[in-house]
């Protein structure tokens, strides 16, 4: 028994061996090479400049603006899409569907970001109320971005409910909780892990969406809407890549921090539940 479960565990590790050597070649060494390029006084000039790099990036006007757009974009947006998705699935859980009307809700996700750039300048970027040039701008972002994501996140969610075992929601029923109690006191707490994942794959499609801005209005959009990612594609173009790498790596702690503390939200469910059994 021991032998097979050593030869089952080597198999394993064949299996992961591909997409582990490509995640260290493509990935991991670059990340760890660019540490030091932040702190070097150019690509060509080896020569240590201490925090120097990171310093003039903070006192960039460009990469503040694209700072604060970055953060209100994901701190308005993403809380909006958890709640719609949320909602939405719990309608199609209550009441139930045919599946090509999931399809249909996730069919946005699959349609090319030149079709869906091109749909939203036709609807916002013509006309005498160009909202995509207009101090609104943003709020297009939001909706492009929420249109485009919610059924994915739909889906989830949908599959996080259908995991709760109905045995806890007909003894509520019997005790007599009203629809509004069940879904604060029962489904929020326990989506819980879903909520986490779904958060997650929320922050990673909301960088996707500058590929729309992108075709929507170049390298130089709206200030409205000039993202971080905007900031470091610009700084690739003109090869300034000790401020790419800079940004970059400010970019990915702040990820990172938000990731964490998902994570401890999870942990700490991960507990409560464990303590109830």
């Amino acid at each position: 028994m021991k032998k097979t479960k050593e030869k089952a565990g080597l198999i394993g590790i064949w299996f992961i061996l591909p997409s582990f050597l490509g995640f260290l070649v493509l990935f991991l060494i670059p990340y760890l090479i660019g540490i030091k390029l932040s702190f070097q006084n150019s690509s060509l000039d080896p020569t240590l400049v201490g925090f120097r790099n990171y310093i003039l990036l903070f006192q960039n006007d460009a990469f503040q603006l694209a700072v604060k757009n970055t953060l209100f974009f994901m701190g308005i947006a993403i809380p909006i899409i958890l709640v719609i998705s949320f909602l939405l699935a719990l309608i199609l859980y209550e009441i139930p569907t045919p599946g090509f009307v999931k399809l249909f809700i996730i069919l946005p996700m699959f349609i090319p970001s030149g079709t869906v750039a091109g749909f939203f300048n036709d609807l916002f970027g013509n006309g005498v109320d160009n909202l995509l040039n207009s101090d609104k701008a943003m709020w297009v972002l939001i909706v492009l971005f929420i249109w485009r994501n919610t059924g994915y996140n739909l889906i989830l969610y949908l599959a996080g409910l259908l995991r709760i075992d109905k045995s806890i929601i007909e003894s509520s029923e019997i005790d007599g909780v009203n629809y509004w109690q069940k879904v604060q006191h029962i489904y929020m707490p326990l989506c819980t892990p879903t909520t986490v994942f779904v958060t997650v794959l929320s922050i990673i499609n909301s960088f996707k969406v500058f590929k729309d801005i992108y075709i929507l209005q170049g390298p130089y959009p709206n200030p409205r809407i000039y993202l971080l990612q905007h900031f470091m594609t610009n700084k690739f173009q003109s090869l300034q890549y000790t401020e790419l790498t800079s940004a970059a790596y400010v970019f990915s702690i702040g990820v990172l921090v938000v990731v964490y503390l998902l994570y401890l939200v999870d942990r700490n469910y991960a507990k409560k539940v464990g303590e109830r059994r």
